[in-house]
């Protein structure tokens, strides 16, 4: 429930805005609320998350277990931003083990979050080692 978080959201969306990428926002029950997205961006307040997961090629959470559990499943790294309970614990597991950036959403520049998007799109390396390990 970042999206609920507008001061946290628009400073996101601020970044995401300057870049060349395209992205989905969830803006979640305060959608009516949020100020008109940047062009490469799109959003509502519900979205279907497991048909838009398998088309990114990243995903920026908070960390929580369905989330990071769907998208390591669809093998999509992640930028970490928790904000409570388990998702600590997720976001340092993910980045201790190299699949996700762990970011302190209240405390971070917009370097290091363009920088983090980046490094993990275009880190060739990690497509195809994040795989379902049934």
């Amino acid at each position: 429930m970042g999206c609920i978080n507008l001061e946290l959201m628009e400073k996101i969306i601020d970044i995401l805005g300057k870049t060349s990428h395209k992205y989905i926002i969830s803006k979640g029950p305060r959608a009516e609320e949020y100020k008109p997205l940047p062009a490469n961006c799109w959003g509502d307040a519900h979205l279907p998350q497991m048909n838009i997961l398998p088309m990114v090629d990243l995903v920026i959470t908070h960390g929580g277990n369905n989330t990071v559990t769907e998208s390591f499943t669809l093998g999509k790294p992640m930028i970490i931003m928790p904000l409570m309970g388990d998702q600590f614990d997720n976001a340092q597991r993910l980045h201790d083990k190299g699949f996700g950036i762990r970011m302190d959403p209240f405390n971070f520049t917009e370097q290091e979050l363009i920088d983090s998007i980046n490094k993990l799109i275009n880190d060739h390396s990690l497509k195809g080692t994040i795989e379902p390990n049934f």
